[in-house]
């Protein structure tokens, strides 16, 4: 990445955390919306409506490290304009897989202490924005001792019962 600034003249990471670093709700996020969710979770902040909160937005999906994550973390997923009418995928869309599959990998290896309860979903869906609403229903799912995963939001999926206030 420092490479690509030289050409470019602008600093990039792999992902950028922002946030409690203490949190337990996370939410990653990779293009558009990850401003939004990063906006919103200052908002939050600032208004003490969300404490111990934040956001990770992935440039590139790589292998990359989860020490930035605390063990009590609950993550909250959104594949940014994932639409299911261009893919779909069993289990979860990508970057949730890649989330599962790492820090399962980092419980086996001793680096993350146990694995934090994880979610996923798709936002974006009939090319809807991602609003700062949007993000706040993200989070309230997250609090909730039952969330749904594998949710929408943004549209009302009546086919799926999935979607999220």
């Amino acid at each position: 990445m420092d490479k690509f600034a030289q050409l470019v003249g602008r600093q990039y990471h792999l992902f950028d955390y922002v946030g409690a670093p203490d949190a337990e709700r996370v939410i990653v996020t990779m293009g558009s919306g990850a401003e939004v969710a990063q906006e919103n979770r200052r908002v939050l902040e600032r208004n003490n409506l969300g404490s111990k909160v934040g956001c990770s937005r992935f440039i590139s999906i790589a292998r990359f490290r989860w020490n930035i994550l605390c063990s009590t973390a609950r993550l909250g997923q959104d594949d940014c304009g994932a639409r299911p009418h261009e893919r779909t995928w069993e289990g979860g869309e990508p970057l949730y897989l890649d989330v599962v599959n790492a820090l399962v990998e980092g419980v086996g290896a001793g680096l993350v202490p146990a694995l934090p309860r994880i979610i996923g979903g798709r936002y974006g869906l009939g090319s809807k924005d991602f609003t700062p609403a949007m993000v706040k229903g993200v989070f309230d799912e997250m609090s909730k001792a039952k969330p749904k995963n594998h949710f929408t939001i943004g549209i009302l999926d009546d086919v799926t019962n999935t979607s999220l206030d």
